[in-house]
């Protein structure tokens, strides 16, 4: 994966990755690759693997008897462990995060880079009562990449996933992984943000951001180290421009 985004001239302004061991790892090992430095991961508990509360470590025969699944299948989305989270839950933390801390970044990284090249006119952003939606003024629209990964049955053994952040212009036939280039206008600057987590969470947060209930993360097929491509802007909204591609384990 480090080296199919490597080919693919993908570089890294922000990384976060969730703190368990497995995303960390790989975080790591992509992040050297690209040569973004492994100390400025920063470790995000919302993006950590679906928890089981009590049922962590059990065999899924011994938790998920044909009583407990009767009532998953009559509570469901709002079903949890003993102790554990919902998918509802995981989708509102995914969301949440989504919001917070990922939608914002591209700002903050197209600010810093132009402010080196040129002034830049003021960019105004309002968040819509859609939790899954932004605007910006007068600018580009957003792409959203994201790479996912298949969890283990053990949390600390959990899949990763990337996410990548790009401003784009408003070229809709242009491919997700060509780099940009070279311009002096602040229109064409690029900034990529990666995120290392984990399969159910981005399963959830698919079905959140396609206004889809939180059950319908159980019908996407996410493989190990598959690619799965987002993309936002203003004209089209949301759009899925690939889901659980594997092309690039053709490498290995």
């Amino acid at each position: 994966m480090a080296v199919f985004l490597k080919s693919q001239g993908v570089r890294f302004g922000k990384v976060f990755s969730s703190p368990l061991d497995r995303a960390m790892a790989t975080a790591g090992f992509v992040c050297r690759e690209l040569g973004f430095a492994a100390e400025h991961i920063e470790s995000f508990d919302a993006l950590m693997e679906m928890s089981q509360g009590q049922w962590e470590g059990c065999l899924h025969s011994e938790t998920y008897t044909p009583e407990i699944l009767s009532i998953i299948d009559r509570t469901q989305p709002d079903f949890s462990a003993p102790s554990g989270e919902s998918l509802r839950q995981v989708e509102f933390r995914m969301i949440e995060f989504l919001n917070k801390t990922v939608l914002r970044m591209p700002e903050k990284l197209i600010a810093h880079e132009a402010s080196m090249t040129h002034n830049e006119s003021h960019r105004s952003f309002s968040r819509q009562s859609s939790t899954n939606s932004v605007q910006e003024k007068d600018g580009p629209h957003w792409d959203l990449v994201y790479r996912l990964n298949r969890p283990g049955l053990q949390r600390k053994k959990s899949g990763k996933s990337r996410l990548q952040i790009v401003t784009t212009g408003d070229n809709e036939t242009e491919d997700e992984f060509s780099p940009s280039e070279p311009s002096n206008g602040a229109r064409n600057l690029t900034s990529s943000v990666g995120i290392f987590t984990h399969s159910m969470p981005i399963k959830c947060l698919l079905a959140g951001i396609l206004g889809a209930s939180p059950v319908v993360s159980q019908r996407f097929c996410i493989d190990d180290s598959s690619v799965t491509v987002l993309q936002h802007s203003l004209r089209n909204g949301w759009q899925i421009k690939r889901l659980n591609d594997t092309s690039h384990l053709r490498l290995l």
